[in-house]
């Protein structure tokens, strides 16, 4: 389910402003950020994560702006990296070139086996071109997606590697 739709989706409830926070940090992009963009005044977009009551047209406009973030997301190929937290915030960016092409990386933290698969099987599901992980997991992974897999191995420059191995098999 798109991000704009599960917004929609909590709109009257008390989970409202959890899920515009959660979709904030999905896009990872600030709030100042997120203003900007939607032409809604910080300070009312600071109402309305802070549970204040607010106009119908805001409403339209976060939604508007979320779906012109997630078509952004979409004009890119997605490669999935699943691994630990403490290897996914080692990385220090979203975006890589490879071989002249733009490629998004998109996280999945994982920590047991079970985590790792349930990651590969929501990456494929979301649309990602390739998965990088450990190769502990990656013969599990490979046996229930269809896209392909390339293995984090433990040495300098291995995930620029990695990332060239997975996208020279896209």
């Amino acid at each position: 389910m798109r991000a704009h739709e599960r917004l929609l989706l909590s709109v009257g409830s008390d989970k409202f402003t959890d899920e515009f926070k959660k979709i904030l940090l999905e896009l990872d992009i600030p709030l100042k950020e997120f203003s900007e963009i939607s032409d809604i005044p910080y300070s009312t977009l600071y109402k309305v994560i802070n549970e204040k009551d607010f106009r119908i047209s805001t409403l339209k406009k976060i939604v508007n702006t979320i779906k012109t973030l997630e078509k952004g997301d979409d004009l890119e190929d997605k490669i999935a990296v699943i691994a630990a937290r403490p290897s996914l915030n080692k990385i220090s960016t979203k975006k890589i070139d490879i071989n002249g092409k733009n490629y998004l990386l998109k996280e999945y933290p994982a920590n047991t086996l079970e985590e790792c698969i349930v990651s590969a099987i929501h990456a494929e599901r979301e649309g990602v071109k390739a998965i990088v992980c450990a190769p502990i997991v990656s013969t599990s992974i490979e046996k229930v997606v269809r896209v392909p897999v390339a293995v984090i191995i433990a040495e300098k420059n291995s995930f620029l590697e990695a990332l060239e191995i997975v996208v020279s098999k896209i």
